[in-house]
């Protein structure tokens, strides 16, 4: 081994040391955060100190699918960057085959906060964005590739269109377009229709994951595509007006994971043996055929109104269930949902999420709860919260719901503000619920969860405020495991 003088970081020595076959798990990670990447230049390249010895650069030796293995486990951006390490890393990076995330730094919720309401600042980013996408793409040679993510506010048809073309060329296993508008306040456009010509369709044989977020396309473009496409597993539609209706089915479909949020949609079927998780937002009826394997399900807005209406009826497929997620903003709470619900016996979670316009509001979660002897986890976010009337029915005054025990371990309250049904609420579930082990207040508001606004929220005084609030409820009880945010 060839002895040079330089400065190496111990954890960047012991990299080197491990075999070959350890670089590629492992070690990935730590090479795309080592800060001293000196001792991956040739020897004569580095600066020479008399204190100190480095090892030969081996990393450089290993052969080519090697390293690009390697570098496809970064970020293209990390991966390019190598390229001035050395003449042996030049155009490794072009050969990248792992996952490219075209996300600009500006998301969707970021520019209302940064760049305003004027459309020259947008205009500016979107001819960067495009150009962006288009010289990493010209760039590569890879003849596959896992996965290619594009989220931005795009207007031009032309280049969507040749960024599915390569899509198709490299045979992407994971495809996710996301051409949501940025200031667009009404509903939002598809102005991109998704691969109109159907025979061009198997094609996407590769495809694993598929995600369409403001990208019109219609019922029997995607029926034609579950039926070329035979290792889709994950199929996600959002906002796409011209989706009108659906049949998901198929023999030899392998559809493990449907997100559809199509207000227009009026009509799905699903007919899919593997399917394990079903998410839906819209008005449009529902039918459940073959679906052995459906654990989890989440229902928003006007479905849930059909779904409140309909429990005796879909109890065959709620008796299946672990996850339940109801969104009960938008249905008459409490009217629309009955107390005498049937017995969930398979659920583990449940989540609901109401708007808390008064004590009465909460029968409903009551309710649910009392139908689910084997629930683990509760979790209740509140869309909007008001200060009580004092003449509405409460969980504690109903003569139905307050002699019942519940089985829930672990209850999260996401969206706290302190009010008394939210106090009384809490009281109420330490009482009936007797192996309850945990209690997670957040007052954060809910739809502010994972994106910009979040930080800022934290940091309001309203925030700090409730969370006062929630710290002195949990003062109140010492026995029980409370964890505030």
């Amino acid at each position: 081994m060839k002895n040079c003088q330089g400065v190496m970081s111990s954890e960047c020595r012991e990299i080197a040391r491990n075999s070959k076959s350890k670089l590629l798990r492992s070690e990935v990670e730590t090479l795309s955060h080592c800060t001293d990447t000196t001792w991956l230049l040739p020897c004569n390249k580095r600066k020479r100190r008399e204190d100190y010895t480095c090892l030969y650069d081996r990393i450089s030796e290993l052969p080519d699918d090697i390293l690009v293995t390697v570098l496809s486990r970064l970020t293209i951006k990390e991966a390019a960057r190598t390229s001035i390490l050395s003449s042996r890393w030049r155009y490794l990076w072009k050969w990248f085959n792992g996952c490219l995330n075209f996300d600009n730094p500006l998301t969707m919720g970021d520019y209302n906060w940064t760049l305003g309401l004027g459309s020259q600042p947008l205009d500016v980013e979107r001819h960067r964005f495009v150009s962006w996408v288009n010289q990493v793409l010209r760039s590569l040679h890879c003849h596959s590739l896992e996965g290619l993510r594009i989220c931005f506010d795009v207007a031009s048809n032309g280049d969507i269109h040749n960024w599915i073309n390569f899509a198709v060329e490299k045979k992407v296993q994971k495809l996710d377009l996301d051409f949501s508008r940025v200031q667009d306040f009404s509903w939002p456009v598809a102005e991109y229709t998704f691969s109109p010509h159907l025979d061009s369709y198997s094609s996407f044989s590769s495809l694993t994951a598929l995600s369409l977020n403001t990208v019109a396309v219609t019922g029997e473009a995607l029926e034609h595509l579950l039926s070329c496409c035979h290792f889709l597993e994950v199929l996600t539609v959002i906002h796409s007006p011209c989706l009108t209706s659906l049949k998901v089915s198929g023999p030899s479909l392998r559809l493990k994971y449907l997100k559809l949020h199509l207000v227009l949609l009026q009509y799905v079927e699903i007919d899919a043996p593997n399917i394990i998780s079903f998410e839906y937002s819209g008005s449009g009826i529902v039918f459940f055929r073959d679906v052995p394997n459906l654990t989890e399900v989440s229902f928003d807005r006007f479905f849930c109104t059909y779904i409140m209406n309909k429990l005796r009826q879909l109890s065959t497929i709620l008796l299946q269930l672990h996850t339940l997620k109801l969104n009960l903003a938008f249905v008459s709470v409490p009217e629309a949902v009955p107390y005498d619900l049937p017995e969930l016996c398979n659920l583990k979670h449940l989540e609901m999420e109401i708007n808390l316009f008064d004590d009465d509001r909460l029968l409903p979660c009551a309710a649910f709860l009392r139908a689910c002897p084997s629930l683990y986890k509760f979790t209740l976010k509140l869309f909007r919260v008001h200060p009580s009337s004092g003449t509405a029915r409460t969980v504690k005054d109903h003569p139905y719901l307050s002699v019942c025990e519940l089985s829930v371990r672990v209850v999260e309250l996401v969206g706290f503000e302190g009010q008394r049904a939210e106090t009384e609420f809490v009281m109420y579930l330490i009482e009936k619920a007797k192996l309850l082990e945990k209690i997670i207040i957040d007052p954060c508001i809910p739809k502010y969860l994972g994106t910009p606004k979040e930080l800022l929220y934290r940091d309001s005084e309203e925030y700090h405020s409730a969370r006062k609030h929630a710290i002195e409820l949990g003062a109140r009880f010492p026995l029980w495991d409370f964890v505030i945010p």
